[in-house]
């Protein structure tokens, strides 16, 4: 179970570049992200009452961690991811954001003191190459300098909550975690998004409601939850390398769900920057 978790969630993540491309029209990324929030709370919350084991430890330190992993993760790093592919489409914006893998290791060895190895170092340039190759076709041939600082805004933002939720287990459970991170984002990106982006327009609701439902329940509240689980289990870089599958996964999706056709160039950087990843592994 430990190390099949993080690999349905990313197949749970596969999904989302799909639907988002799908209805990219009908969405506001501010406001979608809090919408998401809540269709994934609403399906976890009856479980939370029966199974959550409350808060062991539970301060304002702690508080302020799961906050502020929440709102740097799925929150600013997920409105971005959004935001990138509406601009760039899901097979690229996927590419470029799961780029937090390589984040999360960089502040690893910066803050938490852990050796920089050779094998990760390697990863990271094989996964480099991939962005480079898959950026040259962005968006119809055309380089979108905001849709890729979108996409490194995710990964920058995905890469530092990613860090922040090892240290949030040790105040609150999985489960509870999971929901505490929920809440915070439905409760600030909702209200956000109506001041900043405004409601939906006209024909946008339903579109919108579908999209949050998907992503929302699958991603969010299956996929948040084993990947909280698996850095529980496994620690933070297992899990986030484990997570490299998403790239490729959604090459697929993309082009069954909404009919994005990935280039090979796409699918070319997907799979060195999986390959970087592979090579991280080495690292003993």
């Amino acid at each position: 179970m430990d190390y099949l978790a993080p690999i349905v969630a990313s197949l749970m993540w596969s999904l989302n570049p799909a639907v988002i491309s799908k209805y990219r029209e009908h969405i506001k990324p501010v406001l979608f992200t809090g919408f998401r929030a809540l269709t994934a709370l609403a399906s976890l919350i009856p479980f939370a009452l029966i199974n959550s084991h409350g808060f062991p430890g539970f301060t304002e330190a702690g508080l302020a961690v799961i906050l502020a992993s929440a709102l740097l993760g799925p929150g600013i790093g997920d409105a971005s991811y959004t935001k990138a592919i509406q601009l760039l489409g899901g097979s690229l914006a996927v590419i470029i954001s799961y780029t937090y893998i390589f984040v999360s290791q960089f502040i690893a060895a910066v803050f938490l003191n852990e050796p920089l190895r050779l094998p990760v170092v390697a990863g990271s340039l094989t996964a480099f190459l991939g962005i480079v190759l898959a950026s040259s076709n962005g968006n119809g041939g055309r380089f979108n300098v905001k849709g890729v600082a979108y996409s490194v805004v995710a990964s920058i933002s995905w890469g530092l909550a990613t860090s922040m939720i090892k240290v949030a287990l040790l105040y609150a459970d999985t489960l509870t975690l999971t929901v505490m991170r929920l809440g915070f984002i439905a409760v600030f990106f909702i209200p956000a998004g109506l001041i900043v982006e405004g409601g939906p327009g006209k024909g946008d609701s339903k579109p919108l409601i579908k999209a949050s439902l998907i992503t929302g329940v699958l991603g969010w509240s299956i996929g948040m939850l084993l990947f909280i689980y698996s850095i529980n289990k496994l620690g933070v870089s297992a899990t986030a390398v484990a997570t490299a599958l998403t790239p490729v996964l959604s090459q697929l999706t993309v082009k069954l769900l909404s009919r994005e056709k990935p280039t090979l160039r796409t699918v070319g950087g997907a799979l060195l920057i999986s390959s970087g990843i592979i090579i991280s592994l080495l690292s003993p």
